[in-house]
């Protein structure tokens, strides 16, 4: 069990907090980091191959901040929710979709360690980017990958993008559960050396159908490379 309480979201909250506070559409890099060229990034496409009939699916982006998926891919799903850590992040996206004219999405502002706000069943997708990588606790990501086979509708997708390969700056290993970091968003990633790590744990936990492809490293990221992947509940 994943206290909810601990040093480690405690600093993620202050950090994103900090930087959601900073963020406006006309400041738009706090959070994201690039914005602009995130929204350009035509890779990020490569998460929704597997999904069939977009039109009829309703989707979570988890660490979704200050909503650019939201807005960006509006249109493309019948509805796309957002959640994320940080309750100012979660208000700047309201605004920023409202004024994008999405009305009927929701948006959630979670622990950290789990989507306790979120019932089960409720999604046809779960999607997440330059997130999960940010994540230096091993349980923590573990239990979050839990959460998104519970929160899923039985053959839903959870497909996402985290950084990949070794030697990585600024990280610590797959399995380490590093609750001392004192910097999050790039500053201590995790360094997945291998898909068969991601694997692992998505089929332990019930998932099945992994999928993945390696691609270029996106903005401003120096991680050695990315990794799409994708399973099946």
């Amino acid at each position: 069990m994943v206290e909810a309480n601990n040093r480690y979201t405690q600093m993620q909250l202050n950090q994103y907090n900090e930087l959601a506070n900073q963020w406006s559409e006309e400041n738009r890099d706090p959070v994201v980091g690039t914005f602009d060229l995130h929204n350009q990034w035509t890779d990020y496409e490569i998460l929704f191959e597997r999904i069939k009939m977009a039109k009829e699916k309703v989707v979570l982006d988890f660490g979704c901040g200050p909503g650019r998926n939201i807005v960006r891919y509006k249109g493309i799903f019948k509805r796309m929710d957002g959640v994320d850590i940080s309750p100012i992040n979660i208000e700047k996206a309201k605004l920023y979709a409202f004024k994008n004219g999405i009305i009927n999405n929701k948006f959630y502002s979670n622990n950290g360690v789990d989507l306790s706000e979120i019932n089960s069943d409720e999604y046809d997708v779960v999607m997440s980017t330059i997130t999960l990588q940010h994540i230096c606790v091993y349980d923590i990501r573990k239990n979050l990958f839990k959460e998104f086979h519970r929160v899923l509708k039985d053959g839903g997708i959870f497909t996402a993008q985290m950084g990949y390969g070794f030697p990585s700056p600024m990280t610590v290993g797959y399995y380490e559960n590093f609750y001392d970091a004192q910097i999050s968003n790039r500053g201590c990633d995790v360094c997945i050396q291998s898909a068969k790590q991601l694997e692992d744990d998505l089929l332990e936990i019930g998932f099945k159908d992994f999928q993945y492809k390696i691609t270029q490293v996106g903005p401003g990221d120096c991680h050695p490379n990315w990794i799409f992947f994708s399973v099946t509940k």
